[in-house]
């Protein structure tokens, strides 16, 4: 029953995958309606998390920040479904969704140290980040490969649903059943050490309030809130004095993100991991304010453990 319904689900996205990228998001403008008017979707956590974030705004202007955030919603899973049906890369390069911005920031930090430690957070769609070796749209050329790039990911609940999303994740990869980059958190200090001899970039979506209690957890200070933070990615990089960089994705419109890498250090063992992890989160808390609605707002992020 379980290869049956990983069968059936893969084959349902792979079927929708194949429709055009402004058919999704019309389905996307229903998604949003969906999720923000009708099922009424975590509607009381994006009240509380704008809030508390933007308290100098008026009930109003928060309350159609909360709208602009369900459209974006409605935006992300249209994108990712789309985003299944890239199994030849030369779709994904000509709708450029995704273009790097400076891929000779990227370039330089990974050559001049062991390893490049990536982290990135909730902003954009980071469901995207399986086709970054073909975002590079400029004669640099960027030094990640299906051999050298690795995406550090949490296993969901639901197998099936597991199995469906890498799936999804890595579609316009050349050899995705053998794609040996895709570590599940926590494997991932296991991962490191066994390839310390190896260049690799790794990819972390770090989070304010961790998933467990750890005594490595950090307090930080994030949009006026004392908050938790997860810190292995910092912790690693300087144990193997790895360079660090923030992984910003502004949206410029609709089906149009730029990545940008903005160093946070090119040799972490020179830095300690609280100044990373607040320099980290100052990055991304100037980008949510540039542009509110391209956060992942639904989710208990201010909450301590």
């Amino acid at each position: 029953m379980h290869k049956l319904g990983v069968w059936l689900l893969k084959g349902l996205l792979r079927l929708l995958g194949l429709l055009p990228l402004r058919v999704h998001y019309a389905l996307g403008r229903f998604m949003a309606w969906l999720f923000g008017d009708v099922l009424r979707y975590r509607r009381d956590v994006v009240a509380h998390n704008l809030a508390l974030c933007f308290p100098d705004k008026s009930d109003a202007e928060r309350k159609a920040l909360g709208k602009a955030f369900y459209r974006h919603l409605g935006e992300l899973v249209a994108e990712a479904v789309w985003f299944g049906g890239c199994r030849d890369h030369r779709r994904l390069r000509r709708q450029r969704i995704v273009e790097v911005e400076n891929p000779e920031v990227a370039a330089r930090l990974f050559e001049a140290a062991p390893s490049l430690v990536l982290m990135y957070s909730h902003c954009g769609n980071w469901e995207l980040y399986g086709g970054i070796e073909f975002y590079n749209y400029t004669d640099t050329p960027l030094p990640f490969t299906e051999q050298n790039f690795c995406v550090v990911y949490r296993q969901l609940s639901s197998r099936a649903w597991d199995e469906v999303f890498r799936d999804n994740r890595f579609a316009p990869l050349y050899d995705r059943k053998h794609f040996e980059g895709y570590i599940e958190s926590k494997d991932l200090v296991r991962y490191v050490y066994t390839h310390k001899d190896e260049k690799k970039v790794y990819n972390v979506n770090t989070d304010q309030r961790p998933y467990f209690v750890s005594p490595a957890n950090l307090d930080v200070d994030f949009f006026g809130q004392r908050v938790q933070t997860m810190t292995g990615a910092a912790a690693l990089a300087r144990k193997f004095g790895m360079a660090v960089a923030y992984l910003s994705m502004r949206r410029e419109r609709r089906g149009h993100y730029i990545l940008r890498y903005i160093p946070i250090c090119e040799d972490a063992s020179t830095m300690d991991v609280q100044q990373m992890m607040q320099e980290y989160y100052r990055l991304l808390e100037a980008e949510i304010r540039q542009q509110p609605d391209n956060y992942l707002w639904s989710h208990k992020r201010f909450k301590r453990v």
